[in-house]
């Protein structure tokens, strides 16, 4: 996808993510993966992560994002009702939600730059959460993994119960489990209506298949 050919789109608010609270000069990079999962309480985990000083503004992180198309419905419903409701997916819907999503990490991405992180990817991963999340680990291997307690959407599975027990157990790599208060996800709610509207914006950059 060739995002430099997209017609602009409404930024998120640089304060959507936090500055880091430190600079690490000097300090070696690290790689460090964060199950993400599109929700209010995956972002209150990255803003926590980074007041915690988790992650640091040279490294090398990883934003993992687990695609599944039966949770689309789950994931997309609330942005998806300006285009219909009782949508049947098919491949060519398929292709358009992984557009979108590219283009919404890259908002996310970008935000993380404005904020100091200037390294900063997204890797859209297929299949069970618990076994693609586990399979990258091995490959990359990050100084650790970055996950929630519970979460919404397509990580779902990840962050929820005993796949979170699977990744503490399986992973090759330590896993930080992030809890959050109540009033740390409250916290998020503006910031998450305005992420809502981006990304209903980010729908529209985008010719929607119709429904056979």
């Amino acid at each position: 996808m060739d995002l430099d050919n997209l017609p602009p789109l409404t930024r998120l608010p640089t304060t959507f993510f936090p500055s880091p609270s430190k600079t690490f000069d000097g300090q070696e990079s690290r790689i460090v993966a964060i199950a993400y999962d599109y929700s209010n309480y995956g972002d209150a985990m990255i803003a926590k992560s980074i007041h915690s000083d988790l992650l640091r503004p040279n490294d090398d992180i990883r934003i993992l994002y687990v695609m599944n198309q039966n949770d689309y419905h789950n994931l997309f419903t609330p942005m998806l009702t300006v285009y219909g409701t009782n949508r049947n997916y098919d491949d060519s819907q398929d292709a358009y939600l992984r557009n979108a999503v590219d283009t919404f990490m890259w908002e996310i991405i970008t935000v993380l730059n404005k904020r100091g992180f200037h390294n900063v990817s997204s890797e859209i991963l297929r299949g069970d959460p618990k076994e693609v999340i586990v399979d990258y680990c091995r490959a990359v291997k990050p100084v650790y993994l970055l996950t929630g307690t519970r979460g919404l959407g397509a990580v779902k599975r990840a962050v929820l119960g005993s796949v979170s027990s699977y990744l503490v157990k399986h992973c090759p790599c330590p896993v930080l489990v992030i809890k959050l208060s109540c009033k740390e996800i409250e916290a998020r709610k503006e910031l998450n209506r305005k992420k809502q509207d981006t990304f209903t914006e980010v729908l529209a950059k985008f010719d929607y298949p119709q429904p056979i």
